[in-house]
């Protein structure tokens, strides 16, 4: 008889929103990931009820997040139900493609939970680390991996060195225009100008709530995707070599996306570039982080 093995490592992938079939349409494909002993639990923040945040105000859980003032009361919100949670897991994943508060919010919980556990632990053991990361940040960072070249102007390898590729964000909301590119900024160091490095080829949107995509006819979601991806494209001033998916409940929708760079660059050049579903990525840096003990 086969005893079954505990996983190693545990990881919480938390929808900050009330919509639980966001949730459900990620279990699969995080599943299907082949991480090996590592576990994917979920959760979404519960509906129909209120919680007194520090302030003294009132917030409620929300069925999708369509702003920068959506992602504060829903990290608020969030966070009442996680705090006790976050000494059971290894890793967590806020699954909201913003500037989420929630994620540094954990890490400040994490690095209080490890200070009092390094004042404990004799010094000659190490203190098991935790992980946080939101599917923003770590799209962005494998948009970056994924399109870093280095070219030099000259053929004997001497001269300036150029990366020529781009990335670039589609989303849902127009609201996301602006929240999306100054995080972008904040992210890369860039003083609120994203475009001064020129990785940065913009963000388009949908016109649809995260909520909308799974209500919306898929036809009209696939027409505007398509639509959304080819502006992008077609606006840059440089080649864009990656697409982020700015929304989880995007996942699934990569075909679309596909079309749309075929649309503005062609099926050879289209089919070059890069989609990045940020889920998938902060999956595997926090299996990697978890493993290798970073």
């Amino acid at each position: 008889m086969d005893v079954p093995t505990k996983p190693d490592y545990t990881i919480l992938v938390i929808n900050p929103n009330t919509s639980t079939h966001m949730t459900n349409a990620l279990i699969p494909i995080l599943d299907n990931l082949g991480h090996g002993r590592i576990t994917f639990d979920y959760f979404t923040a519960p509906a129909a009820e209120s919680v007194k945040v520090h302030d003294g105000s009132y917030v409620k859980g929300m069925p999708s997040i369509d702003s920068g003032e959506d992602s504060v009361k829903s990290a608020l919100y969030s966070m009442h139900f996680l705090d006790p949670l976050v000494t059971v897991y290894d890793g967590f994943i806020v699954a909201c493609f913003s500037a989420h508060p929630l994620v540094g919010m954990l890490k400040e919980k994490v690095r209080s939970l490890e200070d009092a556990e390094s004042s404990t632990v004799p010094s000659e053991l190490k203190v098991k680390k935790k992980y946080v990361t939101g599917i923003f940040e770590a799209a962005v960072l494998a948009a970056l991996g994924v399109i870093s070249s280095f070219q030099t102007s000259s053929s004997l390898g001497f001269g300036k060195v150029q990366s020529r590729d781009t990335f670039g964000i589609i989303t849902t909301g127009k609201v996301w225009e602006a929240e999306l590119t100054t995080a972008v900024a904040d992210m890369l160091g860039n003083s609120g100008d994203s475009t001064s490095t020129g990785r940065f080829a913009g963000v388009e949107t949908t016109g649809l709530t995260a909520a909308e995509l799974h209500t919306t006819p898929p036809a009209e979601v696939r027409k505007r995707l398509v639509e959304a991806t080819e502006r992008l494209l077609k606006k840059s001033s440089r080649p864009v070599g990656a697409i982020c998916m700015g929304c989880a409940g995007m996942v699934g929708m990569e075909d679309a996306m596909r079309e749309g760079c075929v649309r503005a660059y062609g099926r050879e050049q289209g089919n070059q570039v890069r989609i990045i579903d940020g889920v998938i990525a902060a999956a595997g840096m926090l299996a990697t982080a978890c493993k290798a003990g970073f």
